[in-house]
């Protein structure tokens, strides 16, 4: 049954809770935000530094500190994504009101949600596609919202938060983080819109902010799935997609966002689609353009010839995580074949850096085997179809 919160700050400053949150940041590592502390630095003082925080925020002192501006690389793409670095403080504060809200904003957030939620991912809003596209429904569109992260209106959004929380010094760390402003090259810049991307409640916020959208689509009898702010609209003909065009585009309007009218497209399983990093076609489904660019990348950077003296074993150690991780994201594709020749590609790649270091090269010009590369370590994507290939490599 759906609630309201009426107070929620008692449980957000709660010493286990706050510890709790604590645990996971650090977990999950992370760069330094504006103060230069890092979470080795925090660990170190981890007493004091959570008393102070808990003090802070009983006594309504607490305050965010900007986020610091960075850039990361997109995948499959040669430009830059910006991300905003709380300070590690911020972020413990953010967890810890995230554990508080988040099993209470579960109970409105739509079925066909998929993103940054507990027991979903990529692979399950694909099944979800996957299982549509067999009751009949050809055709979709492929929505894209202009700039989502940096347009969300912070109005629309506290007014929907504060419809669940109705705590005002827990809306009010909320519109904190939202009015904090971003640091770069030494200068703070204060939105008036948007979350920024990094920053531990943000995917929260996003699903906040985009639910009245997944109930508009249902309530007009739409099937959809949406991960974030990507949503692929699932239609039984071109004309009924066109109609939903518009009908999206009308509501984003409400919303004070816009579609990208670029990325956004009418698609159908008969063409084929990229979807969340997977291709879908007509009877199954693959693997999507820029996860393929993303992974080509990886394994280039990760067996680059100019690496020093480093031995191969070790090369074989940094790259595995990479294999294992990207073939298990698209294991349930008929994409035994493109793995198997993935696994070539990679071997050329590993004997082309052995040939390199002088010190390996043999007397004569032998090619390190399959199962050379199989005995010092190397995992074997094909093997994640037929696992007792690689038994040696699953340590």
């Amino acid at each position: 049954m759906k609630h309201v919160i009426h107070s929620a700050i008692d449980k957000v400053y709660k010493r286990k809770n706050l510890k709790a949150a604590a645990d996971k940041i650090c977990r999950n590592k992370g760069a330094a935000g504006v103060d230069e502390q890092s979470i080795k630095a925090w660990k170190k003082d981890e007493d004091r530094l959570l008393s102070m925080l808990q003090n802070r925020l009983y006594h309504d002192t607490y305050r965010s500190k900007p986020v610091k501006r960075v850039y990361i690389d997109k995948p499959g793409s040669k430009k830059k994504r910006p991300l905003g670095v709380p300070t590690v403080s911020d972020r413990i504060c953010q967890q810890a009101v995230l554990n508080i809200i988040s099993p209470i904003f579960e109970r409105y957030f739509h079925e066909e949600s998929y993103g940054f939620r507990p027991g979903r991912s990529t692979k399950s809003a694909a099944g979800k596609i996957e299982a549509i596209r067999r009751e009949g429904y050809r055709t979709g569109v492929d929505i894209d919202i202009k700039g989502f992260f940096d347009n969300v209106n912070h109005e629309i959004l506290i007014k929907l938060v504060r419809k669940v929380i109705k705590d005002r010094r827990v809306l009010g760390l909320i519109r904190g983080w939202l009015k904090a402003g971003v640091m770069e090259e030494g200068n703070v810049r204060f939105q008036i819109s948007g979350t920024p991307q990094g920053g531990v409640v943000s995917p929260i916020l996003s699903n906040i902010y985009l639910t009245p959208l997944d109930i508009a689509l249902e309530q007009n009898g739409y099937k959809f799935v949406r991960y974030a702010d990507d949503a692929l609209i699932l239609c039984r003909s071109k004309e009924e997609a066109e109609k939903a065009l518009i009908f999206t585009c009308g509501i984003l309007e409400r919303m004070k966002l816009q579609l990208n009218e670029e990325k956004t497209k009418i698609v159908s399983f008969e063409e084929g689609f990229d979807f969340l990093g997977f291709h879908f076609g007509k009877r199954a489904r693959g693997v999507g353009t820029k996860s393929l660019k993303a992974f080509y990348m990886k394994v280039r950077k990760a067996t680059k010839r100019q690496q020093g003296d480093k031995p191969l074993e070790k090369i074989i150690e940094n790259l595995n995580p990479i294999l294992r991780g990207w073939g298990n994201y698209h294991n349930a594709g008929r994409n035994v074949g493109l793995f198997t020749r993935l696994d070539r590609w990679v071997r050329n790649r590993l004997r082309s850096y052995k040939w390199k270091r002088w010190r390996d090269r043999p007397a004569k010009n032998v090619k390190p085997s399959r199962e050379d590369f199989q005995d010092i370590g190397l995992f074997s994507m094909r093997s994640i179809f037929r696992p007792e290939e690689n038994q040696l490599c699953l340590f």
